[in-house]
């Protein structure tokens, strides 16, 4: 029964990857700086020195507009139209992004 239900799921992400590909999502990293906020108190010094969070994210590339890169960290086998978890990223906060290679 173990085997069974192991190569079903085997299956199943197989044909993921195949959907997937068809899709044509690509994979992408961004770069970005995050807002943060601290409730402690600070000196006028301290404060100057602090700076922007750096993040990175991966996730699937959904869309470009001209305010944001629209990101994705899953997609359905079934349904295809539909995507969860959406990140939206306003260019004014993107350091850098790239397309990761396939190996």
């Amino acid at each position: 029964m173990f085997a069974l239900i192991t190569s079903e799921k085997k299956d199943l992400e197989d044909d993921l990857i195949k959907d997937i590909a068809e899709n044509d999502f690509p994979i992408v990293e961004v770069h970005w700086g995050d807002a943060w906020i601290e409730t402690k108190d600070y000196s006028l010094e301290e404060v100057k020195d602090l700076s922007p969070i750096c993040r990175k994210t991966i996730g699937y590339l959904i869309d470009t507009t001209d305010e944001c890169i629209i990101l994705a960290t899953d997609l359905y086998e079934i349904e295809k139209d539909i995507i969860n978890t959406p990140m939206i990223i306003p260019w004014g906060i993107v350091n850098e992004w790239y397309e990761l290679e396939e190996l």
